[in-house]
């Protein structure tokens, strides 16, 4: 198949192209570069895809998508403070970048399209375990894009007919993450400060709240079943996690093992938790501060049965080994660098 993945310099998308060109598809990686890296464009020393540097938004991209069958939309805004300090951007890209690529694809004849949605919309969801038809009620800018680029694919698939999966990815992780830059992912960012045998700082020191972690290997697998399967589907909501929950102190517990550390972390008032964004709280009306805390304690942990089911999927990358391999990407790069 000739495959179109947007964000495809990010970590998803790359890992993504890199896996599919292995299997003999044409990958073609669209990206903006505000985000993605140069690196993940480069495989054992070559590129693995065509690179098309342009924007989501830009009407211009509609001629990259003839020829293609499928596409897999994984740009985006995805840091919640950036989005919430920013709303009208976050909106421009997440939502009308993603009615722009739907378009695209729509004159294009795609054959499937999926789209990169998150576990974030269930923030205000009540229920144990997340289930594609719990009722939703998100009020974090991030979330809220990502709510409303779902109801586009929806009504795209009802209207035209558009062959669409909606993937609600919850904590996804695995080496490649961007662990250098100024606010990497959790356990990149633990990995990180223990091989470089620093204290990280953390927020969230309850055993309680726990969270769905879903590795990389794990998600390749399932895409892979995704854009292979013969039936039609009509923007269905599937949820892509592991199933089980871990909460920070476990998740740092088994790095530091892994590590092999004595090092312990600092754990700091979880309202303060954005501070690195003074812009949320300038003005007479600022970010609550309860609704931070909120956030850093959230819990979330997946219902894949749908999932399971439809694709005959299961993860089975335990979360010790997915960590390991975290651990080692990180020490090995900050080796080279």
């Amino acid at each position: 198949m000739r495959i179109l993945i947007t964000g495809g310099a990010g970590f998803v998308g790359s890992q993504l192209g890199v896996h599919l060109a292995r299997l003999g598809h044409e990958v073609l990686l669209l990206d903006n570069m505000r985000y993605g890296h140069v690196d993940n464009l480069i495989h054992e020393g070559r590129p693995y895809g065509r690179f098309i540097g342009r924007d989501v938004r830009d009407a211009g991209i509609a001629r990259f998508f003839d020829g293609v069958d499928a596409v897999v939309h994984l740009a985006g805004i995805a840091a919640l403070p950036d989005c919430q300090k920013d709303p009208v951007e976050a909106y421009d890209v997440n939502v009308g970048g993603t009615a722009n690529v739907l378009e695209c694809a729509r004159r294009a004849g795609v054959r499937r399209f999926i789209f990169s949605s998150t576990s974030a919309i269930y923030e205000n969801t009540t229920s144990e375990r997340q289930r594609e038809d719990d009722p939703v009620q998100p009020d974090l800018v991030y979330s809220m894009t990502k709510h409303a680029a779902e109801q586009l694919c929806t009504a795209a698939a009802r209207n035209y007919g558009l062959d669409i999966i909606t993937c609600r990815f919850f904590n996804l992780y695995g080496p490649h993450q961007d662990f250098l830059r100024t606010s990497p992912p959790f356990t990149s960012y633990v990995a990180r400060e223990l091989a470089l045998g620093r204290k990280p700082v953390l927020f969230n020191d309850s055993p309680a709240a726990r969270r769905d972690y879903v590795y990389i290997d794990d998600l390749l697998a399932l895409l892979v079943r995704m854009l292979e399967s013969p039936s039609t589907y009509h923007g269905n909501i599937f949820n892509v996690g592991s199933g089980t929950a871990y909460s920070v102190p476990e998740i740092f517990g088994v790095l530091q093992q892994v590590a092999g550390s004595d090092v312990t972390p600092e754990y700091q008032d979880p309202e303060q938790y954005w501070n690195a964004h003074p812009a949320l709280f300038e003005g007479p009306m600022s970010l609550s501060r309860a609704r931070i805390r909120k956030e850093v304690f959230k819990s979330s942990c997946a219902d894949t049965t749908l999932t399971t089911t439809t694709f005959g999927w299961n993860p089975t990358v335990p979360l010790a080994e997915g960590l390991a391999r975290v651990y080692a990407y990180s020490a090995a790069r900050l080796r080279c660098s």
